[in-house]
Parts: structure tokens; sequence; C-alpha cells
């Protein structure tokens, strides 16, 4: 017989649900994938309950709760081959109107992908794992590409406030 019924649910998910929900938003990067997340999270727990001994629930959720989250990142990405169609896309951010200027200007500069690469770390809070898995390199590659694009970019801000 199963530990997990829907009474300890509503205990775990009472008890717990915060600090899983925490850990949904650090990686989806947003509410409202957080709460995606966390819903997936309980379901997949409930699905799961007859594996479940009842030791150790919270690591237990935390672990079901960060592969959830990575799932709904992947799920939610607008663009998986064509960086030049997701730069196209609006920003879901909806950034002040001042900064949506400037973001355009500096990405105007770069190439389609440096552009896509600086938009998905800073606009979308993707990690370096995440960016090199989707360009198929290395975390160091990664890295060091956005260590350079960010050194030009900052040129292209100091520019503009001189032009101003």
């Amino acid at each position: 017989m199963a530990w997990l019924n829907e009474d300890r649910l509503s205990e775990l998910f009472s008890t717990y649900g915060p600090a899983v929900r925490a850990r949904c938003r650090a990686i989806c990067g947003n509410d409202a994938d957080a709460d995606e997340a966390l819903q997936e999270t309980f379901l997949s727990a409930w699905n799961a309950r007859a594996r479940f001994d009842g030791r150790h629930p919270l690591a237990w959720l935390q672990v079901i709760g960060r592969n959830t989250s990575l799932q709904v990142l992947r799920r939610r990405r607008p663009w998986a081959d064509s960086p030049e169609a997701w730069l196209q896309a609006p920003d879901p951010r909806g950034a002040p109107a001042p900064t949506q200027v400037d973001a355009v200007r500096i990405l105007d500069g770069f190439k389609p992908e440096d552009a896509a690469i600086l938009r998905l770390r800073y606009a979308e809070d993707w990690r370096i794992h995440e960016i090199a898995e989707h360009l198929g390199t290395s975390q160091r590659s990664v890295r060091r590409r956005l260590e350079r694009l960010e050194r030009r970019a900052r040129a292209v801000l100091r520019l503009q406030e001189v032009a101003a």
C-alpha cells in the first residue's frame, strides 16, 4: 500500500509547497512558469506515489520540482533551430520603452546568433549550461563568448551615452 494518500498529499503541499515553488521559480525565472511547474510537480508526485516510501519528502519533491521546471523551460522556448526567428518575436518581459529601444540599438549591431545568446542569457534567464547544450558547445565556450559580447555591448552603451 502506498504511503501517500490524498490527505498526506494535501499536507505535503501545505508544508513543502512554498519551498518547492521557490526552487521552481529559481529555475524557471518567472512566476507563471514556476506555478505551472509546481502544479506539475505535485501531479507527478501523486502519479509516483506507489514508489515513495515516505522518507525525505522535501528532497523527493525538490528533485521532481527541478526536473519538472526544466521540462517547463524546454516547452516554453520559442525557437529550436532559428535564433533569427526568435529575435523577431516581441520581448516577453515587456520592458519599458526606453529599455527596449536601448536593447534594440545594442542588438542591431550583433550577428543574429550573438544577439540571441545575449537575449537568452539576460532576457530569458537561461543558464550557461542550457545555452551550451542548445548550441552544442561547451560551457567554457559560451562563457568566453558572453564575456566578449558583454564587453562589446558595454562599449556600444558608452558610445551612445557620449553621442547623447
